[in-house]
């Protein structure tokens, strides 16, 4: 058990009862679907022109096993020292990060930690997830974890573009090699940095479309030792129609990949950040596929909201959840606390936890009247996703909406 884990480590200390209470209260939101969830990670090469990305899947499980069985949401000091520099002045990174690390070291993800993948040979879906600017491969697991314990495969990919909080390659030795968070120049146009890094981005995104389609085909290595066969994915994954997806620039990823990835079929942009896109944004017009736009409307500014126009109205639905903040469709108001929320710019008018569930629900209705279910489910649930979105309808505005008025790049702040 945690606790006693907790116990043993640090014994009866006031720092050892404050970190049981972390451990044991700090979750990401459990998923609503009727699978239990499981989760591992997975290298396919060991240099940068390979794939970093966590997989989350549906198992056979009845029920979520003992805490101590969960995935740890936390990916190390590399991380939070990445994070504290994307978002804290340089003379409070340090700080920050030790903050981060003593607040979400012991944090879970309500999913079995290398757990079988569900038996029996239905075909699973496929969903690819891009991460935002300064996030990693575990920043989404709310969201992850809602597709996965509805049947779908979602491999949520950790970008080596320099745009992640950090990465790390392996070297012959099998040594990590960290990949730092990138900066753009002093003196230099932000757009050069970031036009460069959605391009490798968008290959990133369809080189692990591509790693998926051969998991499915047998063959490759998991670079990473951990108890998950990855023989289990033979054969099993349905790649007829998978979905692209991300967050802030993992949704201008996205918006970029199905626009030049014909595999994929669908996309979904959560509170998508274009301005790495806005000396190509007329592009967004030659939109084939259904997007899904959800907005928090107090990230949205007239500037993205003109170039997210540019998207077909008829095959683009905009949604903004009320209330809400741009990282409100992340895990980090489940694991900063009320007083993190507070410090850290994650508090929102609306319940962080209501609006991740009017987000997933949105997300989750989209997919089921475009794509149907997994087979094996019922349309019980693509109901209660209608239902859930039609009870919370006072909260939403349908259409382009944001009350912003700066936003990074646009408007020459922050990065």
């Amino acid at each position: 058990m945690l606790d006693a884990l907790a116990l043993r480590l640090y014994g009866h200390s006031i720092f050892g009862i404050i970190q049981l209470f972390i451990m044991t209260f700090l979750k990401t939101l459990k998923p609503s679907g009727p699978l239990v969830v499981g989760c591992t990670d997975i290298m396919i090469g060991r240099t940068k022109e390979g794939s970093l990305l966590r997989l989350f899947y549906p198992t056979d499980a009845k029920e979520l096993p003992d805490e101590s069985q969960w995935t740890r949401w936390y990916l190390g000091d590399s991380y939070s020292r990445g994070l504290g520099k994307f978002v804290a002045p340089w003379f409070l990174q340090g700080t920050f990060a030790w903050l981060l690390n003593w607040q979400t070291r012991y944090s879970l993800v309500p999913s079995a930690w290398c757990s079988n993948l569900l038996s029996g040979d239905k075909k699973l879906p496929v969903v690819v997830f891009s991460h935002g600017l300064g996030a990693n491969r575990s920043m989404y697991s709310s969201v992850c974890c809602q597709l996965a314990s509805h049947g779908f495969v979602v491999a949520a990919l950790e970008h080596r573009d320099g745009s992640a909080c950090s990465s790390f390659t392996l070297n012959e030795e099998g040594e990590k090699e960290w990949l730092e968070f990138e900066l753009h120049k002093p003196g230099d146009k932000q757009i050069v940095l970031r036009s460069k890094q959605i391009g490798i981005r968008v290959k990133e995104c369809q080189s692990t479309l591509t790693i998926m389609e051969r998991l499915n085909s047998g063959g490759v290595e998991n670079e990473l030792k951990n108890a998950f066969d990855i023989r289990q994915l033979i054969g099993r994954l349905d790649l007829s129609r998978p979905i692209i997806a991300g967050h802030s620039f993992g949704g201008c990823a996205a918006i970029n990949t199905q626009l030049q990835d014909k595999r994929f079929k669908l996309c979904v942009a959560l509170d998508p950040w274009l301005f790495p896109m806005k000396d190509s944004v007329e592009l967004c017009s030659k939109m084939e596929k259904h997007v899904l736009c959800v907005s928090t409307d107090t990230f949205q500014t007239p500037e993205n909201l003109e170039a997210m126009s540019h998207l077909p109205s008829q095959l683009t639905s905009f949604v903004t959840i009320k209330g809400t903040v741009h990282q409100n469709q992340a895990d980090t108001p489940f694991l900063l606390g009320t007083a993190g929320r507070l410090i850290g710019g994650t508090n929102s008018k609306l319940d962080h936890s209501l609006a991740m569930e009017i987000n997933n629900a949105l997300m989750m209705a989209f997919i089921h009247s475009h794509h149907g279910l997994p087979k094996g489910l019922s349309d019980e649930y693509g109901e209660r996703w209608d239902a859930f979105v039609a009870e919370h309808q006072s909260k939403l505005v349908y259409g382009l909406y944001g009350t912003a008025r700066k936003m990074i790049g646009w408007n020459k702040t922050g990065l």
